[in-house]
Formats: C-alpha cells, structure tokens, sequence
C-alpha cells in the first residue's frame, strides 16, 4: 500500500508543480491561464499532501531495537571523534 501512496503523491505534486508554474508564468506573460489549469493545481496540491500524509501514517517509525542500535553507533562515532 505504501507504494500506491508514493505513486499518487508523486503525481499529485507533480500536477500540482506543473500547473502551478504554468500559472504564474501566465501571470507575468502575455497568455492567460484557464480556470482548469487553477482547479488542476489545486486538486494536485491536495492529492500530494493526502497520499503524503497517508504514507508517513503507514511508514513504521524508529522504535525498539532500531533505535538502540542507532544512538550507540552515534554515541561510538562521537567517541571516535573526539580522539
């Protein structure tokens, strides 16, 4: 599941970027945006921050073992610096 969510947040920021930049280009030149292009960006914006908000619900955090592991290696490295 988490890779449906990358995907749909991938495409929505990607819409979301696209049409947005294809706004403001329109706003500070001679062609004049349509309405979808405004209603594309927004529904993009949307879609992106959903499907990301989503994936970091699915994506497990640091806990346990992990963890552990990951302070001593840090605590190591900063010993190992230090000389």
């Amino acid at each position: 599941m988490k890779k449906v969510w990358a995907f749909l947040c991938v495409v929505g920021f990607t819409g979301f970027w696209a049409y947005g930049l294809a706004i403001l280009a329109a706003l500070f030149g001679e062609k004049i945006f349509s309405p979808m292009e405004l209603v594309i960006s927004l529904a993009g914006a949307a879609l992106g921050l959903y499907a990301r908000y989503r994936l970091k619900r699915h994506t497990p955090s640091m806990h346990g073992r992990r963890a552990a592991a990951r302070v001593r290696m840090e605590r190591e490295y900063l010993e190992s610096a230090r000389g």
